[in-house]
């Protein structure tokens, strides 16, 4: 009996990668591994489009730095719709993309940032208020 050659993905065997709290569900700080924030209805939507057009996404969260946290990650996944999805805290050199709310992108082998990133130093005492900050535009 013939082998089915599997499916050639749409872009690959690349893979998008999706941070969790902040950017597929909802960050109100942490409450333990097993609270997961509400999901954000465009990320959501957004990787079921992917997944739709058989693009794999992974999520990409810290909590995978832990095994047992994985888990509540996974049921919370397909309790929203987006069941069997990948869960880990590393990337490889078939990551194409990283959605993150935490991110600055640089421009490839240059240190500088893309035009329009607005990066601002984390602030030390998380107590404190950060400082102000003056936006003056995009990096040159």
């Amino acid at each position: 009996m013939a082998e089915k050659k599997r499916k050639e993905r749409r872009i690959g065997n690349k893979w998008i990668g999706v941070d969790l709290d902040g950017t597929l569900a909802e960050w109100d700080g942490w409450k333990g591994h097993q609270h997961i924030g509400k999901p954000i209805p465009a990320m959501v939507e957004r990787v079921r489009r992917w997944t739709a057009m058989d693009i794999e996404v992974r999520v990409f969260t810290a909590r995978a730095s832990i095994a047992e946290h994985v888990p509540p990650v996974q049921k919370w996944l397909e309790e929203n719709g987006l069941p069997g999805l990948a869960v880990t805290n590393q990337k490889d050199y078939k990551m194409l993309q990283l959605w993150d709310d935490r991110c600055v992108q640089v421009i490839p082998n240059t240190g500088e940032l893309i035009k329009n990133a607005n990066w601002v130093p984390p602030v030390e005492d998380s107590d404190a208020e950060p400082a102000a900050t003056e936006n003056t535009g995009p990096e040159q």
